[in-house]
């Protein structure tokens, strides 16, 4: 089940971020509602077709559409974006982990970090210059149908 819970950031203190329950990627868990939420966030960061081939080598077409459903084009977006983004993030597995924020404070949002975090960094700046809004609104405008279950503090 995917979560909304606070992540808390150095530079900003702490802030509402989307994160999954399990592993999303092949031989993950893949729960409908984390699949959905990473397909959304790819949505928010691909918005538009030069954003989806720079960041996930795919045009806009070609992006995963927020459905919960486990597909080729989701698996084509992870590796894509890992593939992209490798020299800031942790580790490219084809998998997105779920991010442990409970007593953390992400110190240098510069350095590697995990997929979801990255995807969240991104997603909430482009949710602010596209969408006006934070992230959290931006994902259930592009997936109205997403339930983020709030992760108390």
């Amino acid at each position: 089940m995917a979560t909304r819970e606070m992540v808390n950031f150095k530079q900003w203190g702490p802030r509402e971020q989307a994160n999954v329950s399990g592993i999303v990627g092949v031989g993950g868990d893949n729960d409908k509602f984390d699949v959905m939420l990473i397909q959304a966030l790819f949505r928010v960061v691909g918005f538009s077709n030069h954003s989806a081939r720079q960041r996930f080598g795919v045009g806009l077409a070609d992006m995963p559409e927020p459905t919960g459903n486990f597909d080729n084009q989701t698996i084509q977006a992870i590796w894509g974006f890992q593939h992209r983004m490798a020299h800031r993030l942790l580790n490219v597995d084809g998998k997105i982990h779920p991010g442990n924020y409970h007593n953390r404070v992400i110190k240098d949002i510069r350095g590697r970090l995990m997929t979801i975090t990255l995807l969240n960094l991104m997603a909430t700046d482009e949710a602010l210059m596209v969408h006006g809004t934070e992230v959290i609104p931006a994902l259930t405008r592009v997936a109205p149908q997403l339930v983020l279950t709030r992760v108390a503090p």
